[in-house]
Order: structure tokens, then sequence, then C-alpha cells
């Protein structure tokens, strides 16, 4: 039961940990201020049950005196204020804590979710070619609510409601040690079996849960995200079994928690009535009348009032705790183990020009090489090349060449694994270079890419080309000449019904494909960036639709670096530079026409004899 305890308070920052501090104390003095609630009605009682103890108590007595009473009935209607007064103070107080600890858990909902997603969101690029994006949204979304809800918040109340409860025991100790101990003994021993017998069942339904919850998220991420495959294949029903078998294993570990968090705590509650009945039979065998044990039972009843529902809430809190344990360690390994993303920028840093690494001639890569950590072998070997800036250069290839790749590192993406890239003859990485982070981001701000699948959002035409921009930071001079260079700005402004403010729709629903590649150039171009990469990024449209795209791209040539990554030699025609690359290496270079004059391997690519 600690371990998560430590994890989640490690997941805090100082400052967090720091104001569980006051917190601790308000719990305690609500504890204090339950005592005085509890033990102000033996007192009371005993003065109802016989008006002559004011005069023989001597704390009673000498109240009595001094605000000068001149009447038994006043002082206890005085005393009946009183007490009811101490109650009412405790239970509001008790309220105001009840409601600052509320606030405190809320805001770490905030607090941890913000840094887990800022943690995902500055992982290298190769970070996410190894994990599931299913994954990392059911982590933030899911995982972090459950280690609110089913850890900390448990954790904090099962603080409140023991303090309470030790507090009500100390006040029966003093009371009457035996029946205290006696009592607490009892029903501790109650809970602890209890809690014994289904502990091996929680642990294994927490896990059970964990994985169902991942592979709820993963169907249908994968499901929605594929929809137009979905529908054309008619995999509705792999996906609705799929999904239904997660859902049920899922509902199911749920409803067992459930049930075994309630069931213990009903079998307890009919523990404490019938030890409540068998108290007072053995207090009215000892004291023998009612009028003495009536104090007595007062306060043991409403002490029992206020514990029970103490400690079913620390059972219950227990039984939580230990079925969401181990989402606290899935948190934890990833906001311990992985890289920590820099300090959160405020609105001012993000209106700042960012830092642009110069380029004014070209690049040049030196013995480049690169291995993906799974691979055994280097999908880029000992590869020298140099790009001029202002030049057109394409990369060709059978699939799995490495054109991609290279295109990656080059823009930083991927790091590589032995050689250099030198921009105007800086190098952009080194493998010792602690600075190597700060520059490669220097270096992408020079890039603007084109994917062969566009990703839009469901938003405006200009927020999707102004990208990660809120709307107080989209300059509309600068998405308009975007929009113009991508062959793009007439379409909209005379096609779309509300213009650059048209919304549309999920992934880009309600445009063709040629379209959403216009967009993503366009989205490409919003920073006016040096380098422009076409990643395939026609390679899924018709001919008419390519056309226009390459258009586009060729109005941009000799202003701006283009990197062309491409299947269809018709693209790169108009290219000042081609490389055809194979398994890792360049094997021929030139211009369009040397290359058919000079290497088979791109005729037979350009299927020419």
């Amino acid at each position: 039961m600690a371990k998560p305890i430590v994890k989640l308070l490690a997941l805090f920052t100082k400052q967090e940990r720091r104001r569980l501090v006051p917190i601790t104390f308000a719990i305690l003095s609500v504890s204090v201020l339950e005592i005085a609630g509890v033990g102000s009605l033996g007192p009371f009682m005993a003065v109802i049950a016989d008006q002559t103890v004011i005069h023989r108590q001597p704390v009673l007595a000498f109240f009595y005196q001094l605000w000068n009473f001149q009447s038994d009935r006043a002082f206890v209607i005085f005393l009946g204020i009183a007490v009811f007064t101490v109650i009412l103070v405790s239970t509001a107080f008790r309220m105001i804590v009840l409601y600052g600890m509320s606030r405190f858990v809320a805001n770490r909902r905030y607090t941890l979710g913000v840094r887990l997603f800022r943690q995902y969101l500055y992982q290298p690029y190769q970070f996410f070619l190894h994990h599931n994006s299913g994954e990392l949204s059911k982590n933030l979304l899911a995982e972090v609510d459950s280690v609110i809800n089913g850890v900390m918040r448990p954790i904090i109340n099962i603080f409140i409601h023991g303090a309470l409860s030790l507090a009500i025991f100390i006040l029966l100790v003093v009371i009457n040690p035996v029946v205290a101990v006696a009592s607490f003994g009892i029903f501790g021993l109650a809970y602890a079996l209890l809690y014994g017998v289904i502990r091996k069942r929680l642990s294994r339904h927490g896990k059970e849960v964990r994985e169902a919850n991942r592979l709820r998220f993963k169907t249908a991420n994968e499901a929605f995200g594929g929809i137009k495959d979905v529908k054309i294949l008619g995999k509705e029903p792999f996906f609705s079994y799929a999904y239904s078998v997660a859902a049920k294993r899922y509902a199911s570990t749920q409803a067992a928690n459930q049930i075994l968090s309630t069931i213990p705590s009903q079998a307890i509650q009919s523990l404490a009535t019938g030890f409540a009945i068998a108290l007072v039979i053995i207090l009215l065998i000892v004291h023998g009348t009612v009028a003495e044990v009536l104090p007595l039972i007062t306060v043991y009843a409403y002490a029992i009032m206020r514990m029970m529902p103490n400690l079913r809430e620390i059972f219950h809190d227990a039984v939580q705790m230990r079925y969401h344990s181990f989402t606290v360690d899935a948190l934890f390994q990833d906001m311990t183990t992985l890289p920590q993303p820099p300090q959160m920028p405020d609105k001012k840093a993000m209106k700042a020009a960012p830092e642009v690494l110069p380029f004014a001639r070209g690049i040049v890569l030196q013995q480049l090489e690169y291995s993906y950590p799974t691979s055994r072998e280097p999908v880029l070997k000992q590869l020298n090349l140099s790009i001029n800036r202002n030049s057109s250069v394409a990369f060709v290839g059978a699939t799995g060449c490495g054109k991609t790749t290279l295109v990656d590192v080059i823009m930083g993406l991927l790091k590589p694994t032995g050689g250099a890239i030198l921009a105007d003859e800086t190098p952009v990485t080194s493998l010792t270079d602690e600075d190597t982070r700060k520059r490669v981001a220097a270096w992408q701000r020079n890039f603007g890419y084109v994917p062969q699948q566009i990703f839009l959002s469901d938003d405006t035409v200009a927020a999707n080309i102004a990208f990660g921009l809120p709307q107080d930071m989209r300059e509309s001079a600068s998405i308009e000449r975007a929009a113009r260079a991508a062959n793009l700005h007439e379409f909209i402004t005379t096609e779309l019904p509300e213009g650059y403010d048209t919304v549309v729709g999920e992934r880009g629903i309600r445009l063709s494909g040629g379209q959403r590649q216009r967009v993503g150039i366009a989205r490409a171009l919003y920073h006016d960036p040096n380098i422009l990469v076409m990643d395939e990024a026609t390679s899924a449209l018709d001919s008419l639709t390519e056309d226009a795209v390459m258009e586009a791209i060729r109005n941009l040539t000799h202003t701006k670096t283009i990197l062309l990554i491409a299947h269809r030699l018709t693209t790169v025609q108009g290219c000042d530079v081609i490389y055809l690359m194979e398994k890792g290496r360049i094997i021929a270079q030139g211009n369009y026409g040397e290359l058919l004059e000079n290497s088979p391997q791109f005729r037979a690519m350009a299927k020419v004899k």
C-alpha cells in the first residue's frame, strides 16, 4: 500500500508537496473539533439525566457561577446551545477542509495531465515510432483520471477519515479504555480479515481493467482513424466485436470492483448494530441505572454514528487504491524515465520570433549513417552529398531504400548514428554535443513539410493553414500569401461558403484529396520556410490533381530549397538533381536526362528502353 503513495508523491512538484503541510494541519484541527463535539455530549446528557450534576461537577459549577445563571433550567438550555454550536462549527470546518482537499485533488488532475502531455509531446520523433497513439491517449485521458480518482483521492480520504476515527478512539479510551479497545479491536479485525480475503482479487482485476481499457482506446482509435477503409472493406463487424470484447471485460472488472468494495461494508454495518445493542446491555449491567448509563450510551452512540461512515470510507478507499495502484506505476514510469520537457513558455515567449539556424549556402552530409534501434544493419550507409540553397532535389528509389529516413534525418527528426549534417558548414547534430536539442530545434525552423497524408483538424481553413497558433496570433496576410503560393486562394474565396472561415470537418473530410494537399502546402509555407520537403505528397492523387499540386511547387522553384521524395518520376523531371537510392546508398545522381542516359536502374524505373 505504501508504494503507490511514495510514487504518487514523487510525481508532485516541491511546491505541490509543500501545500500538503497546511492541509495536514487543517485535518488535525478537524479531528480536535470532532473530539470536542463528541465529548461535549457526555456532560450535557449527564445534566439532562440529573441536574444536580451542575453543582457537583467542578467545571460545570465554575461556569454556572461565572455567568451568574439564576436557574438550572437556563443553564441546561445554554449548555444544549453550546453543544450544538460546537458540533455545528466542527461540521462547518470539516466541510471547508473537504472543499479545500477537493480543490487540491482537482488541480492535481490538471497539473499531472498537462505535465504528462508535455512530456509526451516533447519526446523525439523516434519515440512516436515505437508507441501507439491510442496507448498515449489512454494514459493521458484515462490513466490520469484513474490515478486521481482511484489513488490520490482515496489516499487523502483515508487520511481524513483515519484522523477523525483516531480522534474519536482517543476520546473513548479516556472515557473507558476497555470498551474503546474492544470496540476498535473487533471492527479493525473484521475489516482486516475482509481486506485480506479480497486483496489478491483486487490486484488481478486492476491489471485486467487497465489492459481492457487499452484495447478499448486502441480499437476505437483504429476504427475511427481508418473509417473510410472500414466502410469500403466492410470491417464494421470486426471492430464491433473487438470493441465489444474489450468493453465487456472492462465492465466486468469494474462491476467486480464495485461489489468487492461495498458488500463487506454492509456486513460490517450489521456487525456494528449488534455490537451497539450488546454495548447498551453491558453498560446497564455494569452501572445499574439508566440515569448513570445514559451519558455513556449517548457518547458511544454518537461516536459510533460518526465513526462507522469513516471506517466504511477507509475500507472503500483502501479497495480503490489497491484496484488502481497499477495506473500509478504507468504514470511514474513515463514521468520519471522519459526526458523532461523544457519549462512551460508564457504567452510573450510564444509570440517571440523563434531562433533559426542560418542557412545561406547549402546542406552537406558527411559519411551519414542511421540505424533504427530494432534494425540489424544501418538503413543509411555512409552517405555523402551536397544540396545547394534554392535548388530542387529529389530522392527516388524502390520502397524501403531509405528515402524517407534520409529526409527525416536531414530535418532533425531522427538523430544520425554516424557522420554529420552541416548547414553552411555548421554542424546541425552531434553525438556528444549537449546543445544538440536546441540547435536541432533552430535548424527545424528552416523547414516546411508536406506529407503524403495531410492531417487537418476540425477547424477553419485559416486555422489549418496557421496550424498550432491561437486565433490572436494568426496573421491574415501570411495565411493569404501561403494560400496564393499553394494555388488555393481562388478556390477558398470563390467556392467555400465562408472563405477562410469555412470549417473543413474532421481530417478535412469536406475537401477533396488535392484540396487537402494544397492546404498542407499552404501550411508548410505559412512561416515562409527556407526549405520545403514534399514526402510523396502527390502519390495518392490522380494525374490532373497531381498536376495542379505540382504547379504550385514549380512556382516556388529557385525561390526555396525543395526536397522531394517520389515514386512517380513525372514529378521529379524538373529537379536540378535527382539521387537514386538503393539499400541505404546513393547509386546514381544527376538531372532527369543524365540519369536516363547513364543509369540502367533509373531507366527501368522510368520504363524507358
